[in-house]
């Protein structure tokens, strides 16, 4: 039996945080992307559920960066597994370093993705806007375009990673499990 809570059990817990349907309505969607990823590339499928499903349980609290930060304090409020918690805290940006979590205000932490499983659910929700599903090269100009041009370099990295992994070009993977086409209306009905 798994130590990390059922998919049940995550919205459960977003909605007793009091997230918003909008908030729900994403974290559905980068969780189907994550559990696609996942399957191909042998991660830990319940742990990568857990975590993509409540890797934003901190916008309960807030929506800026600190949001991070604030998902780790509420995940271990609810006395989640570890590696759970870390990956909740890793899934920011395409990670940052102590000293540009230090820049940011972000209470002292490691906010870098180290295990696959922190990378998968980081890059899905790179991949995942609001709702929309975006391919790599697209994810990628949308930081760039903001300025954030180390985040889309350790972003690309990271696909290439993930694609050797799963021994596939990850936006042909999406396509072939239909992802894109599959999300909108099952997310809708969960918020």
């Amino acid at each position: 039996m798994s130590s990390y809570p059922s998919t049940d059990d995550c919205y459960r817990i977003m909605r007793e945080e009091g997230l918003s349907a909008a908030v729900i309505r994403h974290c559905c969607v980068v969780n189907a992307v994550a559990m696609v990823i996942a399957r191909r590339c042998g991660a830990d499928l319940d742990l990568v559920n857990a975590a993509s499903l409540l890797h934003d349980i901190g916008r309960s609290a807030t929506h800026g960066v600190n949001h991070v930060a604030e998902g780790v304090r509420i995940a271990k409020e609810h006395g989640l597994p570890d590696d759970l918690v870390k990956c909740i805290g890793r899934h920011i940006a395409a990670g940052f370093t102590f000293e540009e979590a230090e820049a940011l205000g972000l209470p002292r932490g490691d906010y870098m993705p180290r295990s696959l499983e922190d990378k998968v659910v980081n890059f899905a929700d790179n991949l995942v806007s609001d709702r929309s599903i975006k391919t790599v090269a697209q994810a990628a100009e949308r930081m760039r375009s903001k300025g954030f041009e180390l985040t889309a370099t350790r972003m690309m990295a990271m696909a290439e990673e993930i694609a050797e992994r799963c021994g596939v070009d990850i936006d042909a993977l999406l396509a072939e499990a239909k992802v894109r086409e599959a999300v909108a209306s099952g997310c809708d009905k969960l918020a």
